[in-house]
């Protein structure tokens, strides 16, 4: 399928100027596997795969799905915890022109009815029962619904009638495979191949476009930076089904390194992955970064094959990244990026940590940026300004959407991003929070993530999020909201306090304070702010305030 937004020319100018090759992800995969058929290529902590076994998978899958009658260009719904099945299929997919759309495990049917509606998705690939919920039920109401989902695949060792096994389809055999009709269906590396789902925190989610060739772009970008080889082993720590799981994905297949998967999330479950593959690239979000900084019995493993801790998919506080590298060693990589964007901008190893702990780094891989003020004209040295990113390595639209796409991009291909941010004297970008999460008290502009960097900084603080309340004389005022690291809680006057020490000016200290066990989540990094802006605006309602 031609990308949404690449012209010819555009596709011409990236394979000139070597942003982009000819080689595909498949390409990689099958490469591994005929110069080191036996080499470990990926793990999930219970099973590991050779490439030559990687190779004859996704062979038989690709294989698989055409027999099915599923057709070049169809959409296939993948969703799946963190095993080592994900990687696989969207390589097999790949083989068999069909375009991949992992999905986070947590969405339920009312979300994955939007992603039907929205891609005409004709099959899905699913647990049968994972933590207690039964998906193949679920995909049993969807199939009713939608006349379009026709193939419900279940990946392990539970399979269950009207269902086809993929592990029954993968199993290793002895007999010879016909892979020619793979060579006439198999997705070239600048047409588009894989599907990402916002997480929809302002809206119904969109459906970013993206070629073989952006996304390995975006992976050799972590490879010249962070100078790695085929002897580092890639781990994807974080459930997220994108993100910060990028270099997993599209970097160490390039390398030929393995690539290692973690089922479910626990910080004990983490050290010990780490410490038996050791792991030498951790990727995960600030969330799952700041269980591992924090937990009590973190000295009692072997991190010393850590090379660098990737954090991506939500802002790193840097009070966060400064006590990683004091408590679990190794160097903080910070990252900023979004899912319907693709650039890529984040630190290197080698700048000082002012510069890591307190920026997101530069732009890399002929990503573009510019600060755009409020009345258009680009924002100068020292202004804060709206940003607007380009480059080789970016979605290519949303997915069937040409409106919405011809809308959201410029015509020279200038996407806004909605952050704000302002250079600092060496060209990093810092970060200044979403231009619609801004609270604007009695005139005074409010940043959230200020605040919340300060929060995240006390040591009875596990989660915080601040939002704007409504206010009839202020327009606004603070709210935060914390999650509490012991269950003795922590009190209204001990957090004004605590943040007074850090010298804040007086109207950025929050109003009222709401303890709660846990944040809203849209995504498995980011908070659901407009959840919590209306529950606070519920309960100043329910009690008269407003």
């Amino acid at each position: 399928m031609l990308p949404t937004r690449f012209s010819e020319e555009i596709v011409g100018e990236y394979l000139s100027r070597g942003f982009w090759d000819k080689t595909s992800l498949s390409a990689h995969w099958d490469r591994n596997a005929s110069l080191d058929p036996h080499g470990a290529a990926v793990t999930d902590g219970h099973r590991s795969l050779s490439w030559r076994e990687c190779k004859a998978w996704t062979d038989r899958f690709a294989l698989a799905m055409i027999g099915a009658g599923l057709r070049r260009d169809e959409v296939l719904l993948v969703q799946l915890p963190n095993w080592l099945e994900l990687p696989l299929i969207r390589v097999a997919c790949e083989k068999a022109g069909l375009l991949s759309l992992p999905l986070a495990r947590t969405l339920r049917q009312n979300e994955l009815e939007c992603c039907l509606n929205s891609t005409g998705a004709r099959a899905l690939v699913i647990p049968c029962t994972y933590r207690g919920f039964d998906y193949v039920a679920m995909a049993e109401e969807l199939k009713r619904k939608f006349s379009q989902l026709r193939h419900i695949f279940v990946v392990g060792k539970e399979s269950r009638q009207g269902t086809v096994s993929v592990e029954e389809i993968c199993r290793d055999s002895s007999d010879e495979i016909d892979t020619r009709p793979l060579a006439r269906r198999r997705f070239q590396s600048d047409e588009t191949s894989v599907i990402n789902a916002t997480t929809g925190s302002s809206g119904p989610p969109k459906f970013a476009a993206y070629t073989a060739a952006a996304r390995l772009l975006y992976g050799k970008s972590y490879i010249d930076t962070l100078r790695l080889t085929r002897d580092d082993v890639l781990a994807a720590l974080s459930p997220a089904a994108g993100g910060p799981n990028i270099p997993v994905y599209f970097a160490a297949p390039q390398l030929g390194a393995k690539s290692v998967f973690l089922e479910p999330f626990e910080a004990d479950a983490a050290f010990k992955l780490i410490e038996r593959e050791k792991v030498t690239l951790a990727c995960l979000g600030p969330a799952q970064l700041a269980l591992l900084v924090r937990h009590f019995c973190a000295d009692r493993y072997d991190l010393s094959s850590v090379r660098f801790w990737l954090s991506v998919g939500a802002p790193l506080a840097p009070d966060l990244a400064r006590e990683t590298e004091a408590k679990l060693g190794a160097a903080v990589v910070n990252t900023y990026g979004a899912v319907d964007w693709g650039g890529v901008v984040f630190t290197s190893p080698t700048d000082p940590p002012e510069v890591r702990y307190g920026t997101v780094g530069k732009p890399r891989a002929g990503t573009e940026l510019r600060l755009v003020k409020e009345n258009g004209e680009p924002a100068g040295a020292g202004e804060v300004g709206e940003l607007h990113g380009r480059g080789p390595s970016c979605s290519s639209g949303y997915f069937q959407d040409i409106a919405r796409t011809r809308t959201a991009w410029s015509a020279d291909g200038w996407l806004r991003l909605g952050d704000l941010g302002q250079w600092d004297a060496r060209g990093n970008l810092m970060l200044f929070g979403r231009k619609d999460e801004i609270i604007i008290r009695g005139g005074q502009n409010i940043q959230p993530s200020e605040i919340e960097n300060h929060l995240l900084s006390h040591p009875q603080v596990k989660q915080a999020a601040v939002v704007g309340m409504p206010d009839p004389v202020m327009g606004q005022k603070v709210c935060a909201y914390v999650v509490p690291r012991t269950s003795d809680g922590i009190g209204f006057e001990e957090i004004v306090s605590f943040l007074r020490s850090k010298k804040l000016a007086v109207y950025k200290i929050p109003e009222r304070i709401e303890v709660v066990p846990a944040l809203p989540m849209v995504s498995d990094t980011k908070v659901d702010k407009k959840l919590l802006a209306a529950d606070i605006g519920a309960k100043l309602r329910q009690a008269r305030i407003i």
